[in-house]
């Protein structure tokens, strides 16, 4: 039941892909996808997850990129998609870094970088707390928010438990496993 709904989730999320690269609407190169934890983008969430774990943005780029096109691959040879649209999704997640990570499995970038998931997520939680911090920081230097507001809301960031590589519910933790202590979803 859960390979189905795995599938089902693949095949819908290539769908979209593929439609947006037909009518142009893709992502910019490099960009992609919604914002998370204090206004960051994939690349940003990334880029920390990649400090958090000690290895080069190039490396932890190529493992996300590696794991998106399996899954493509995956789809291809299950009879998903065609092989036209394999390569149009597998160009756009060359230049979509948002898209990468979306389709990307955390055991198989987890592998491709020489850790554990374990390690992977528990960086990647690092990475979303350290992101949210520095936007709180960054709102209460620009007066966006009171001194309090701040404190309490670093108060709930500390005592959270953000979501690992992926978030449960969405892409950086939107909808039930969110940002706000959520427990559930692939990312725990």
């Amino acid at each position: 039941m859960t390979r189905s709904l795995t599938k089902v989730a693949l095949t819908a999320t290539l769908a979209v892909a593929a439609l947006a690269l037909g009518v142009g609407t893709a992502a910019a190169s490099g960009g992609g996808g919604g914002r998370g934890p204090g206004g960051a983008t994939p690349t940003k969430l990334v880029n920390a997850g990649a400090k958090q774990l000690g290895v080069t943005n190039a490396a932890i780029r190529a493992a996300i990129v590696k794991s998106a096109n399996a899954r493509v691959d995956d789809a291809l040879e299950d009879g998903d998609i065609t092989s036209a649209q394999a390569a149009d999704v597998k160009e756009e997640i060359a230049d979509n870094l948002g898209l990468a990570y979306r389709l990307s499995r955390a055991s198989t970038v987890a592998s491709a970088l020489g850790v554990t998931t374990t390690k992977l997520n528990d960086a990647f939680r690092a990475a979303r707390k350290a992101l949210t911090l520095a936007a709180i920081d960054e709102a209460r230097a620009a007066g966006r928010i009171t001194a309090e507001q701040a404190a309490e809301l670093k108060s709930r960031v500390e005592s959270a438990t953000l979501p690992g590589y992926k978030a449960g519910g969405g892409l950086f933790g939107r909808g039930p496993g969110g940002p706000h202590g959520g427990r559930h979803g692939p990312g725990r």
